[in-house]
């Protein structure tokens, strides 16, 4: 029985179509999938000349590419056979038509004979004639056992990507100098880019023809708020996911023609990261209840009307799954899945079988936020936006397929924030953000009159008024010192990770703030000036809020379970003293009470207890019952909680106190709609001045067609 098995021999090069291997002396060649059927095509038409539009046809029968992606592949099959274009071994090129193999090509075939020696016959050969009879069995076992060998040493190796934006040298080009362009995604054939645009606190989205460099729009403006993007296969739809502003819960799923016209709701109480299948009829997206049993879940469904909605995986608090991309051959799904509330590297990268669930990990490189990712072709690996502490920076990082070895691809100043590859990985459009957050200092009795110190994301007062705030002027968040009037502006701290969220001590001696340089936030101390930088919280971490008046207790907000702890600046004791997940918490000037939010039936409700027992001292209606609380905080003297509401979207910020005689709330300051950083409010111990810490962030989106 003739057993045929697609094995040829050319020169020094042996190249098994079956196993997919090709061997050089021996030795298995590293080649990507697309050289190894380029090659196929041209052996088994050699000496007959392939046009490029049929060898285009063969290699790349799904996919609309052009004929750079034919060149740039035969360059690295050149590459991997040392050949030279100029004076070719064996491809050789004819002018604007095509390719032809001009080597000696020999098919190997393998005969099964009844004694189950395996003899080598080589077509085309006379000199298999004359090898001898008994040399025969021993050379068929010594030629399989190196086949055998080197395809288990082929599959041990990386495979080098040959997506041509990975080889390319790094070359970026703006799209957009606005600041307002926060999702950008390009087309499955790298001709056009669809991305939202925002004028006046509208959005709209628009197309723009790269080429050109024409922008039509799509969608026009309005008051809805923008999250996932993704075009269909056929780059004939658009899928967004979209909420009003004014609608303060999950988003839904849209899908629209890129030629205008209405958009139909598929899905509903989605979260913001979709993903379309490569043959347009499965979308992925996420669904975020915030349980304990089920904080977020991927889920997949028809990408036409939203039907046959099915739950693929799910994690219980506090994990989160984040952007998600179904694989080019829509078997499993890549996902990002992990928590950054302790400030430390523990978000990961999954991937999960869509029709038996079965999960894996990826990689098992650890980061800070996994923010956007993407697959090569022929899941070659995913491309990620990520960031890693001790440095927070969002870079673009590979992954490899293979090993899972993570590699930073971007290391220039800019911080990127989602990525969106075309089907060839010739291009990538990527949105790059700047965080934009300033100090202010204004006076509680004329508000309008403001003062900017500094850049700034976060703040607090020293007892003697004295300004401590961080700040990313360096690059990565650390601790300063400022007066009132802006001068004697002082760092504090200088150390690769986050230094944040500081609290003085009633001395002025100590400035407590929170820190990830050990890999996780734990609370530490330093003396006023900066020196003496030491940990004091070593079972649980999370941001200081308040020392008490005779120094001996630090109260602390745990990062993770949002609990109250204290601990004993005596002894180091650490203390749980309020087990409830609150989110904004603030703790009176003498160490008694602790203010905080609590939802009653339907109402927001603010109340005080006492420290001692935990019991309810009082409770407050806030100002506006809709609105958002965003800040709290104890005044100097004791008799006011004051607490910042925003709108919808956190705009529309006002500043209310809360004077705890019961009398109504009172407005001090409209602080307009710029965002806020989570500790950005803070009361002067003289009761005239408050500072706050708002700003935004710019986002533009860039062309990157190199990231060697």
């Amino acid at each position: 029985m003739l057993l045929k098995t697609n094995k040829f021999k050319f020169d020094e090069f042996l190249f098994d179509a079956q196993e997919k291997v090709l061997f050089r002396e021996g030795k298995p060649v590293s080649i990507t999938p697309k050289v190894f059927e380029l090659l196929l095509v041209l052996i088994e038409n050699h000496g007959h000349l392939v046009e490029k539009n049929e060898l285009i046809k063969k290699v790349w029968a799904d996919s609309f590419v052009e004929d750079g992606n034919l060149a740039y592949t035969m360059r690295l099959l050149r590459i991997a056979l040392g050949d030279d274009k100029q004076n070719p071994r064996f491809i050789e090129t004819v002018s604007r038509r095509g390719y032809r193999f001009i080597a000696e090509v020999r098919e190997i075939t393998e005969e099964n004979v009844l004694n189950n020696n395996f003899k080598l016959i080589e077509k085309n050969s006379a000199d298999s004639l004359k090898f001898k009879n008994f040399l025969i069995p021993v050379a068929a076992v010594l030629i399989i056992g190196i086949i055998f060998a080197g395809f288990w040493l082929a599959k041990s190796k990386i495979v080098e990507a040959a997506a041509p934006v990975l080889s390319a040298p790094f070359a970026s080009e703006k799209l957009s100098t606005n600041g307002k362009v926060l999702r950008a995604v390009i087309s499955p054939d790298g001709k056009t880019v669809v991305y939202t645009n925002g004028i006046e606190g509208k959005q709209s989205v628009w197309l723009r023809q790269l080429e050109s460099a024409n922008n039509v729009e799509i969608i026009p403006p309005s008051d809805d708020f923008y999250y996932g993007l993704e075009l269909s296969p056929d780059s004939n739809f658009l899928y967004f996911v979209r909420a009003p502003k004014s609608v303060a819960r999950q988003f839904d799923i849209y899908r629209v023609s890129i030629f205008g016209g209405i958009p139909t709701k598929i899905i509903g109480d989605a979260d913001g990261w979709i993903s379309i299948s490569p043959d347009g009829a499965n979308i992925s997206f996420v669904r975020c209840y915030y349980r304990d049993d089920d904080y977020c879940s991927l889920w997949i469904a028809d990408a036409l009307d939203g039907k046959n909605e099915r739950k693929i995986v799910s994690r219980p608090r506090p994990f989160r799954i984040g952007d998600n991309q179904i694989s080019p051959d829509g078997k499993t799904i890549a996902f990002a899945v992990g928590q950054s509330e302790t400030q430390a590297n523990e978000f990961s990268l999954s991937e999960v079988n869509i029709e038996n669930g079965q999960e894996r990990e990826l990689t098992t490189e650890k980061f800070f936020n996994i923010r956007s990712l993407a697959w090569l072709p022929d899941r070659e690996g995913l491309l990620l936006v990520a960031s890693r502490v001790p440095n927070k920076q969002y870079r673009i990082w590979q992954i490899s397929a293979d090993s899972g070895k993570a590699v930073t691809l971007t290391k220039d100043s800019e911080t990127y924030w989602e990525l969106s590859l075309d089907k060839a990985a010739s291009r990538l459009v990527a949105t790059q953000t700047k965080q934009d957050f300033r100090l202010h200092l204004l006076n509680l009795e004329n508000p309008s009159v403001k003062r900017v110190l500094a850049d700034a994301s976060g703040v607090s007062f020293a007892p003697d008024g004295k300004i401590i705030f961080s700040s990313l002027m360096t690059g990565n968040d650390e601790i300063w010192s400022i007066n009132a009037d802006g001068s004697g502006q002082r760092q504090l701290t200088n150390n690769p990770a986050d230094e944040y969220v500081s609290v003085v001590s009633p001395d002025g001696n100590s400035i407590f703030f929170s820190s990830n340089r050990t890999g996780e936030t734990h609370v530490w101390r330093m003396n006023a000036d900066g020196s003496n930088q030491t940990q004091i919280t070593q079972k649980t971490g999370g941001f200081p809020l308040s020392v008490t008046p005779d120094g001996n207790w630090l109260y602390y907000h745990h990062n993770l379970t949002k609990t109250l702890w204290r601990i004993s600046l005596i002894n180091g004791a650490e203390e749980l003293i309020l087990d409830k997940r609150i989110h904004q918490l603030a703790i009176s000037l003498d160490g008694l009470q602790a203010a905080f939010l609590e939802k009653q039936g339907t109402e927001n409700i603010l109340i005080i207890i006492s420290l001692a027992d935990l019991k309810t001292v009082k409770t407050f209606k806030l100002a506006t019952e809709k609105a958002d609380l965003i800040q709290l905080k104890w005044s100097p003297d004791g008799e006011n909680l004051a607490y910042i509401l925003a709108a919808a979207e956190f705009e529309n910020k006002i500043l209310w106190f809360q004077n705890l005689d019961g009398k109504p709330p009172r407005q001090i300051a409209d602080l307009g709609n710029e965002r806020m950083v989570g500790f950005g409010l803070a009361l002067a111990p003289d009761g005239k001045s408050f500072a706050v810490v708002q700003g935004g962030w710019q986002h533009d989106a860039v062309l990157l067609k190199g990231l060697r």
